[in-house]
């Protein structure tokens, strides 16, 4: 269970993981831009890029010049894999984007609840409090395994184990940082089910992953969200958001009952390079590690 998975999710801020973007094309900047992400190509050990297409009109009629683009600048930082994001609503834009080898991974929704008020957040069932250090190992345990949704578990040629280790990171990192960043664990010390881990700037906060123990899923899961959000009302927030899969049908509806409401869909495309030596073989019946 995750309540935001990767998506692509957002790195964290500090100016050594932040991506530069340029044009895709130095000749042409109106293909549009793209960047290496250097928090991924950190973990992965190979370099991920991202791009951001120009409009619709403005490639509509350049495909092979985009193909090309797309294909030098991967070559030229050794980058296996751009991800796009686009409007779920623009469905030529990724008709556009398929045709020069793009495929659709996954549909993010953003879900907001706003006005938190203290009545709408009932105290869990379980226990849900402030990680401490004593629960670290069992958080990257659960990071490590737990997690089944987000762009990269989604692309059928991206290694399982590569994206299970990048959330594992995250986590390492998230319990490394300071003030702004609260982390939550459901269960007792030494029976650690689920976390959560959010980022609080005043009145707004913003749920980053979530994930839950299978085997406890179906009660750890809901009492989490609760718990998170009858703590976040304690502490004075007043908006809470997320991103997450729209295939997590389990988190959407926790989401659901706790009065969020979904906007923001966006369709989320990989392009593979096609000299790509860490990317799984793409024949469907290979499998998958």
């Amino acid at each position: 269970m995750t309540a935001r998975a990767g998506a692509g999710a957002r790195t964290p801020a500090r100016a050594h993981f932040e991506a530069e973007y340029s044009p895709l094309a130095s000749d042409d900047p109106s293909l549009g831009s793209a960047a290496v992400l250097p928090w991924d190509e950190e973990i992965f050990g190979f370099a991920v890029g991202d791009y951001r297409p120009a409009s619709r009109g403005e490639l509509a009629s350049r495909t092979g010049l985009l193909s090309e683009a797309l294909a030098n600048w991967s070559q030229a930082r050794r980058v296996e894999l751009v991800g796009c994001r686009v409007p779920a609503s623009d469905t030529a834009l990724t008709a556009l984007l398929e045709s020069v080898g793009f495929r659709m991974v996954e549909l993010q929704l953003r879900a907001t609840l706003a006005p938190l008020r203290s009545e709408a957040a009932a105290p869990p069932r379980i226990s849900v409090r402030t990680a401490d250090p004593s629960d670290r190992a069992r958080i990257l345990e659960i990071a490590s395994s737990a997690l089944r949704m987000g762009r990269y578990h989604a692309d059928p040629r991206f290694p399982r184990a590569a994206a299970d280790h990048r959330y594992r990171l995250w986590m390492q990192r998230a319990l490394a940082e300071g003030e702004g960043t609260w982390v939550a664990v459901a269960g007792p010390p030494g029976s650690v089910r689920g976390f959560l881990h959010a980022q609080i700037s005043g009145p707004a906060a913003d749920i980053r992953l979530a994930a839950v123990d299978a085997d406890a899923a179906g009660i750890a899961g809901p009492e989490l969200f609760r718990g998170a959000v009858h703590e976040l009302s304690r502490r004075g927030v007043r908006r809470v958001t997320a991103r997450m899969s729209a295939a997590n049908c389990s988190v959407l509806n926790i989401y659901a009952s706790l009065g969020f409401r979904f906007d923001e869909p966006e369709s989320v495309l990989h392009w593979h390079s096609p000299d790509a030596p860490h990317l799984v073989s793409p024949d469907p019946g290979s499998p998958r590690p």
